[in-house]
């Protein structure tokens, strides 16, 4: 394989496909980084056989191959060096790099030994606009439960379908969920459970401003996406997901409209003393016309309040900050509706029109003298 191509497509390319690198393996040639020279492109791949990410370069190609490079050390590499272009030439297992005044050789390995995942047959297709997927994404991942205490609550649950799209997560302390309107085979719901990170990287490579949508394929072990030259392969999780809509409040008792901003500017300043006690604890006392904000710690108080409008019974609540915060901070809309039903229920948080997300915190539980 005899190459030449552009520095920045490569590094490009490099900073796309490492992103499934494996962190620690037992098959050593998963290290490495699949190159392929063929017609005018350069095909990159990378996988832990979890996730697969590739994409295509433009290259003149001289004498077309593959090989396996050293992941990591050939991606720093190529971030250092100094020209405009760079060319790889391949011989049997030695690899010659040249840019600028830079060359190097490095160890290959046989491109014949990598294990790439299989490519999959779409049972089920999904046609999304990516800026709907990216929203989705980002207003519902961070509720994914952080450890493997519970594996399957580490994914997102998808339920689709003939036109909509719910994407799930929750860990115990906050559910979120969104929804968006998709195109879909005829009666083809289905639901699977994605990884998390596999989201945020298939997420990732769809176009921030794409007109057309993007097409996501699923069969029953794995999923696809593509968009633009980058392409994932992601494996499904096994298991069932909790069944989530038996924790959804039906109703509510009290019912506050409020700005979202304010509120979330609120919330961030009286957290900064909420930090300072061992419980990063926040209390909201929500009346008529006003939500005072507070939070309590050794070296002193902070409270703030926040004009609101509200349909119900005066409640006192209080919560891990954070929560609240992860939620505001993932949405746009200018107001919103704030549902309880007692100072140790969950609180709902919907818009005020539609059903484009549902998003459920957990208190914490107020003692005498919190």
């Amino acid at each position: 394989m005899r190459i030449i191509l552009d520095t920045n497509a490569l590094n490009a390319a490099l900073s796309t496909v490492t992103k499934a690198l494996p962190v620690r393996t037992t098959i050593s040639v998963l290290e490495g980084i699949y190159m392929k020279a063929d017609r005018k492109r350069l095909l990159l791949r990378c996988t832990d056989l979890n996730i697969q990410i590739e994409t295509y370069v433009d290259a003149m190609i001289e004498k077309e191959g593959a090989a396996v490079l050293p992941g990591r050390l050939f991606s720093e590499m190529a971030k250092r060096l100094p020209g405009d272009t760079v060319s790889i030439d391949v011989k049997k297992n030695t690899a010659e790099i040249i840019s600028g005044s830079y060359r190097t050789t490095l160890q290959c390995e046989d491109a014949n030994e990598y294990h790439a995942m299989n490519e999959i047959e779409g049972e089920s297709i999904i046609k999304i606009a990516p800026v709907d997927f990216k929203n989705m994404v980002r207003g519902c991942i961070f509720a994914a439960a952080q450890d493997d205490s519970k594996p399957i609550l580490t994914g997102a649950l998808m339920e689709m379908s003939s036109d909509s799209l719910r994407l799930i997560a929750l860990d115990g302390y906050r559910l979120a969920l969104r929804t968006a309107r998709i195109e879909g085979e005829a009666g083809a719901d289905k639901n699977v459970v994605v990884p998390a990170r596999s989201l945020l990287e298939v997420a990732r490579i769809l176009p921030d401003d794409g007109e057309s949508k993007a097409a996501i394929s699923f069969s029953r072990t794995h999923l696809s996406a593509v968009g633009g030259d980058v392409k994932i392969i992601a494996r499904l999780m096994d298991g069932d997901f909790i069944k989530y809509k038996q924790i959804l409040p039906t109703d509510h008792v009290t019912r506050v409209r409020v700005n979202r901003k304010e509120l979330l500017d609120g919330i961030e300043r009286v957290a900064l003393m909420a930090r300072e006690s061992k419980s990063n604890l926040i209390k909201f006392a929500i009346s008529r016309e006003m939500m005072e904000i507070s939070a309590n710690s050794e070296i002193g108080r902070s409270n703030e309040e926040i004009p609101c409008s509200t349909i119900g019974d005066d409640i006192e609540i209080a919560f891990n900050n954070k929560y609240l915060v992860d939620v505001f901070k993932a949405l746009e809309e200018e107001e919103i509706y704030l549902d309880f039903n007692s100072n140790v229920s969950p609180c709902v948080v919907r818009p005020v029109n539609g059903d484009a997300f549902y998003y459920l915190i957990l208190p914490v539980r107020l003692f005498t003298g919190a």
